[in-house]
């Protein structure tokens, strides 16, 4: 066996393609420091190793077909800083479908008369369009709107945080866009 340690990482991601993980793992224990600092520097955290986990799988799944025409590194750390870039959009959108919320319950607040009419009514809608996700979905959906945090469904349902946090934005992404003109009509 090779001492991988000294092996250019051209030649590593070579030993890659051919479904090497030894050559895999020494590129990931190479790069994931400097790439968990750079990230750290622009998300949370509790993000970052989750996006530099995310360029890596990715490499490892796309390792047969893979182009790279520059050095690694530099091809890490642009994939690393699409991800980021993307990471922060879903992050403003979210945040922005959040506000969107607030606004909305705060109007409602506004006529006590007729509030539970509204509410009953944005709900009715919520779960017409949550019959079309399959019962995970709904349940994390329902979870979340008891009140419940990512790690608590995640538990609840035996899932990983990361696959309840996945399934929680883009069911918030589907239903916000479907749930826009509903939102309007009822804040009105």
């Amino acid at each position: 066996m090779p001492n991988y340690q000294h092996i250019s990482d051209e030649d590593l991601l070579a030993e890659v393609v051919q479904d090497k993980r030894v050559a895999f793992n020494e590129l990931y224990e190479r790069y994931k420091g400097l790439m968990l600092i750079y990230t750290a520097k622009r998300v949370r955290g509790d993000h970052a190793e989750d996006i530099v986990h995310d360029v890596f799988l990715k490499i490892w799944n796309k390792r047969h077909t893979l182009q790279i025409d520059e050095h690694f590194a530099g091809y890490l750390f642009k994939a690393l800083r699409s991800k980021i870039i993307d990471f922060m959009d879903r992050s403003a959108n979210a945040k922005k479908y959040l506000d969107s919320l607030e606004l909305y319950s705060y109007a409602v607040s506004m006529n006590q008369t007729d509030a539970k009419l509204r509410t009953e009514s944005f709900l009715d809608q919520i779960y017409k369009h949550l019959e079309t996700f399959g019962p995970q979905y709904q349940t994390i959906l329902k979870m979340r709107m008891e009140g419940y945090s990512n790690q608590e469904i995640a538990d609840a349902l035996g899932l990983t945080e990361k696959t309840v946090r996945n399934h929680s934005w883009s069911l918030m992404k589907i239903l916000r866009a479907k749930l826009a003109v509903f939102i309007l009509f009822i804040i009105s």
